[in-house]
């Protein structure tokens, strides 16, 4: 599996190697979500719409903690409001810290 690696070892970096997979998945997958959001409400589609419907409810839980903040109803483009905007910048921008940082050597 790894060559020069103990199998008590190369298991620990395949274990770790796979969390790192899964939380990747789960970022791209609400990233995504919340986008479409962000597209479908710039846009203007309808409710009417199933997948406008399905992609609105798969993705307001995400947006629902920034709805208490003041302001967070305010329509800034489209029918996008802030606080669905600021649910989108949010998730660019929390991997950037971790490009930051300098690897260990």
């Amino acid at each position: 599996m790894y060559p020069g690696r103990s199998g008590r070892q190369a298991a620990h970096v395949a274990r770790s190697q796979l969390a790192v997979r899964l939380v990747l998945g789960i970022y791209a997958a609400v990233c995504a979500a919340v986008l479409l959001r962000c597209v479908v409400l710039i846009s203007g589609f309808p409710d009417s719409v199933w997948t406008v419907n399905v992609i609105l409810s798969a993705s307001s839980p995400m947006v629902l903690p920034l709805t208490v903040v003041p302001a967070a109803q305010r329509i800034v483009i489209g029918s996008a409001t802030l606080s669905d905007l600021t649910a989108a910048l949010v998730l660019l921008a929390a991997p950037l810290p971790f490009l930051g940082r300098r690897r260990k050597t």
